[in-house]
């Protein structure tokens, strides 16, 4: 296990550098950093102001130098300030995380409560009614994009029938605003969730201890519940880590359509407003969040099936 867990960290680690890397290079490729700062042309900046602010920001420093840099004082805490508000990044960070992990975790509740149960309905019922309907179901929420389902929800659910609210959080926890981004969100998150349990309890059917307990005479409830969940629902299980990580990662969509307060919501303005500090912020944030979870996954298979050892 030790040694699993040392190799784990090592490609973690290589993860986190190629991907921080990655991004700062494109930002110092579409052009000079210092026009980000200060425009020459726009503020009647003089070269011996802008050598002045280079020098203070670090940017007279060879690339490497400028990552290197960077990456000492992230593992210091300090990520910069944004451009837009001079701010500092990790508060930026601090406050859209928040809102962001709730709709995060409301749609992974949703995706699993409904996705999982229905899975298993459609492979238990397999030729039915009820299995033509779980993989509509799963069709449906696959092939449908989710920026088009968010504007239909919105133009249905808020113009037409003014139900529910068009975007915002509102105050505090409200219901309202939170179901047309949550289902949004959990709608794909289920789809994938009901065809993976759906596959794996059919795998299990069809496997041979099931047909010899059957032969036995066991009931097929005792079965179902006895040999055939406890098998099927590992791989859902260690599954749903990455899954909410992705959530965590993947609200943009809906925060974009919505006008979510979130942290998807403030990269994809970082983004339009050249902001790289904050970029270089989130993209670091979203990385680690991945490397936590896929290490979680890993260590909950050996948790849940104890025929699995790391050695």
């Amino acid at each position: 296990m030790k040694a699993f867990l040392l190799r784990r960290l090592a490609f973690s680690l290589v993860s986190l550098v190629g991907a921080t890397f990655i991004v700062f290079s494109l930002s110092r490729v579409a052009s000079d950093p210092i026009l980000l700062y200060a425009s020459p042309e726009g503020y009647g900046k003089t070269p011996e102001q802008l050598d002045a602010i280079k020098k203070k920001l670090g940017l007279d420093k060879p690339f490497f130098v400028q990552y290197i840099l960077w990456a000492g004082n992230a593992l210091k805490g300090d990520l910069g300030r944004s451009l837009v508000g001079e701010r500092p990044v990790k508060t930026v960070i601090g406050e859209k995380f928040g809102n962001t992990v709730q709709l995060a975790v409301t749609g992974w509740l949703l995706a699993t409560l409904v996705g999982v149960p229905i899975g298993v309905i459609s492979a238990i019922k397999r030729g039915t009614i009820w299995d033509y309907i779980g993989r509509f179901v799963a069709l449906f929420g696959l092939a449908v994009p989710n920026f088009w389902f968010a504007i239909v929800g919105v133009l249905i659910f808020s113009v037409w029938f003014e139900v529910l609210p068009s975007g915002f959080k509102g105050e505090g926890f409200s219901i309202k605003h939170f179901v047309m981004p949550t289902i949004v969100v959990g709608t794909s998150s289920m789809a994938g969730y009901l065809r993976m349990t759906r596959s794996s309890v059919l795998e299990v059917m069809d496997s041979e201890f099931v047909k010899l307990a059957r032969a036995k005479g066991v009931s097929n409830r005792f079965v179902v519940w006895k040999h055939v969940l406890r098998n099927a629902l590992i791989q859902p299980i260690t599954i749903s880590t990455l899954l909410l990580a992705g959530l965590l990662n993947g609200t943009l969509v809906a925060e974009a359509v919505f006008a979510w307060p979130g942290l998807g919501r403030a990269m994809l303005e970082a983004v339009r407003a050249n902001d790289f500090p904050v970029m270089m912020g989130g993209v670091l944030f979203f990385v680690i969040i991945y490397i936590v979870f896929s290490l979680i996954a890993d260590l909950l298979y050996a948790v849940v099936d104890p025929r699995i050892r790391y050695s």
